[in-house]
């Protein structure tokens, strides 16, 4: 009996915390950037949640993503979501699907890269 309260005790901090990532993630500014809006050059941006540090370098060049490099890269997802940069790249487009089972660290992906891009007000 005791097991099986501790099995529910347990379980019931990874679906809060689940859901309080998601709220986290789902609230990071997403920018609306168009490429051929921003000139030849390197852009910095980074995105801290509870759950991940990112900053990344985006290069761009005529207009295209030419390079997005990490800089830093600490926290749950962050690995596994990695690959989302390749696809980045190969679209030319900030915002890809996410990666299938890191889907907040993909987003904190794309809001990184989208920040970087957007000048500050």
């Amino acid at each position: 009996m005791l097991a099986a309260l501790a099995f529910i005790m347990l379980s019931s901090y990874f679906i809060a915390r689940k859901k309080m990532q998601l709220r986290e993630a789902s609230s990071l500014p997403f920018h609306n950037v168009q490429l051929e809006q921003i000139a030849d050059g390197s852009y910095k941006g980074k995105t801290y949640t509870s759950f991940l540090h990112l900053q990344l370098e985006v290069i761009i060049e005529n207009h295209k993503i030419k390079e997005i490099n990490v800089i830093e890269n600490d926290g749950v997802d962050g690995e596994k979501a990695r690959p989302i940069i390749q696809k980045m790249i190969e679209q030319n487009n900030i915002v890809v699907p996410a990666v299938k089972g890191a889907e907040l660290g993909s987003l904190v992906y794309i809001s990184c890269v989208s920040t970087a891009l957007t000048p500050e007000q």
